[in-house]
């Protein structure tokens, strides 16, 4: 089932304090109305008692579907770096093996950085999609538009909804931002072409050791690629 906590929340537009209950999970599976809420931004969305603002609250959520024995656990940064965040996630983990009953193993987790990542690592598991293909995509997306998109300030997001049986799409944001500025596609061809290519033995510990998890993100391989070169230098 999924499950909720009450929280003291300030509105960050007046600033006055109000009680809420907030999801601490999402089980899709018992509740599948809660998949459509939250591909609507509207988990952990609060309206403010006083001003009558609204706002989504982010903070750390475990998006749970047993359909596709997945989990998606969503931890917000908040200008944290990505080697935190992986112990963070490593540490709940820990404490999801120590809960599970005997016998039992923690599903497939995902772990996302942002509410974007969240919506669509979503879609992909609606999609039956390997993750690890799409941020391969990206990343030949990224190498290939070096003078368009700096991972610094850019980032690559696979959007389902305009995807096509022939064509993948994906669109560019603007990190700082957060606003959509253009649209890339890709095969489905290609991408088929590289499901059979990464099928084969000698191939997919290629793809591990370039997205090994827990966070697997193109952005975040090119950053630290960019950080290495810079020490180098």
């Amino acid at each position: 089932m999924s499950q909720k906590k009450n929280y003291t929340i300030t509105c960050p537009k007046c600033r006055a304090q109000q009680e809420t209950e907030l999801f601490e999970s999402v089980n899709v599976g018992a509740e599948p109305q809660l998949k459509e809420s939250l591909l609507q931004n509207q988990i952990n969305l609060v309206t403010c008692g006083e001003c009558g603002f609204s706002f989504r609250v982010d903070k750390p959520l475990l998006y749970h579907d047993p359909a596709h024995a997945a989990m998606i656990y969503y931890l917000p940064l908040g200008g944290a770096d990505y080697e935190k965040g992986e112990r963070h996630f490593r540490e709940f983990l820990g404490e999801m093996n120590a809960v599970m009953p005997d016998g039992l193993d923690v599903p497939d987790v995902h772990l996302v950085f942002s509410w974007a990542e969240l919506i669509e690592r979503v879609f992909l598991l609606e999609a039956s999609l390997d993750p690890r293909l799409i941020e391969y995509i990206k990343y030949i997306i990224y190498t290939k538009n070096t003078e368009k998109l700096n991972p610094e300030t850019k980032a690559v997001l696979f959007n389902a909804q305009d995807s096509t049986p022939e064509q993948f799409c994906f669109v560019v944001q603007d990190v700082a931002s957060r606003k959509l500025e253009s649209i890339l596609h890709y095969s489905r061809e290609a991408y088929d072409s590289l499901c059979e290519t990464f099928d084969q033995d000698e191939q997919t510990p290629m793809l591990l050791e370039m997205f090994p998890g827990p966070y697997v993100s193109a952005r975040a391989l090119l950053l630290r690629e960019t950080a290495e070169d810079r020490e180098d230098d």
